[in-house]
């Protein structure tokens, strides 16, 4: 919080606005992963999709390699102890479902392989796709 002393009806602004920034948050981050799920299939059709699609792939394969976590997990986790959730419901119905997609109750070690294979599997395709394109074949 901002560290004043709100009104009472500030405080449940200030708290409103927290929560749906991370909605807002946590929709992003649904979207990015759709997209790195789903990506090449719109490299496809949109040709400099491939770029955004491919250094998200290798963003990822960093991530992974490194032990890291996405920048938007941590920005998630930053606004909902902006919600203060000990005092109030700490998210919303979207909250709440989509991170239920978002953080798979899986062993971690498990994500991580798996997303290093997606990443490969992406990579051998677009080099098939590409050399495809250059020889002047349409994929």
């Amino acid at each position: 919080m901002t560290g004043k002393a709100l009104e009472p009806w500030a405080w449940r602004v200030e708290v409103m606005v927290f929560k749906l920034l991370n909605d807002f948050v946590i929709l992003l981050h649904l979207l990015w992963i759709v997209f790195i799920l789903f990506g090449f299939l719109v490299a496809l059709k949109y040709f400099k999709a491939s770029f955004i699609h491919m250094a998200g792939l290798a963003f990822t394969l960093v991530l992974n390699l490194g032990g890291w976590y996405c920048p938007l997990t941590y920005l998630e986790n930053y606004l909902y102890g902006l919600c203060d959730p000990q005092l109030s419901y700490g998210g919303s119905f979207l909250t709440n479902n989509l991170q239920k997609l978002i953080y798979l109750e899986v062993d971690e070690a498990y994500l991580r392989m798996g997303a290093v294979a997606w990443v490969g599997l992406n990579m051998g395709a677009y080099a098939l796709w590409l050399r495809r394109r250059m020889s002047g074949h349409r994929a």
